[in-house]
């Protein structure tokens, strides 16, 4: 079955947050973790999904289990816009409290309504489209954490392609704000930067 390669959509991830002025840097976890820090030393793990549901892993069936989501101030989702095609891509950017607290209160409603189950559920689930009763919409729920949709680069002038180094145009243009802004004493916000590529 086709899908996107989680490294594209972590790409196209980074350039969202880029372009929205929180550029991140890779933390080294010695796992398959895909930690990052922002500018402010806050924490983001970014998970990618080719379906348009989030796959939550618990360390038991208990309510009170340890997510794989935890350990970070933020989560970032990222998946294709229409699931398993290359594309524009969707991202969340939402703290990790929030994401933790639906992924808790959804699989309670899940349960409660009744499912097919052996009882040993590890796998919390939301779907951002429709889903089990309780676990679905978190496209409309999580609206206010979307971040403006990533449309995949068509020539290497776009901001998205890795050039020298690894970096993308986003990433370099992104820190460049940042550091302009910290040395001004001024919101990143305020610093406008716009680049002629001959």
């Amino acid at each position: 079955m086709d899908r996107v390669p989680n490294d594209k959509l972590v790409e196209a991830a980074l350039a969202m947050t880029a372009a929205v002025g929180k550029p991140l840097t890779r933390l080294q976890t010695g796992t398959r973790a895909m930690k990052y820090s922002m500018a402010d030393g806050k924490t983001v793990r970014i998970r990618t999904c080719n379906d348009h549901v989030l796959v939550v892993l618990a360390s038991s069936a208990e309510d009170d289990a340890t997510l794989n989501i935890e350990g970070t101030d933020y989560l970032l989702v990222a998946m294709p816009e229409v699931p398993r095609r290359d594309g524009p891509v969707v991202a969340y950017f939402l703290p990790t409290s929030v994401a933790v607290a639906d992924v808790r209160s959804a699989h309670t409603q899940w349960l409660q309504s009744g499912p097919a189950t052996r009882g040993n559920n590890k796998t919390w689930n939301l779907w951002f489209d429709d889903g089990p009763p309780g676990c679905s919409g978190f496209a409309e729920r999580w609206a206010q954490y979307r971040l403006p949709t990533f449309k995949t680069p068509a020539k290497r002038s776009d901001a998205s392609v890795l050039g020298a180094g690894g970096k993308t145009l986003g990433d370099v243009i992104a820190r460049a704000r940042a550091e302009i802004a910290a040395a001004a004493g001024v919101p990143v916000e305020a610093v406008k930067i716009t680049v002629a590529l001959a």
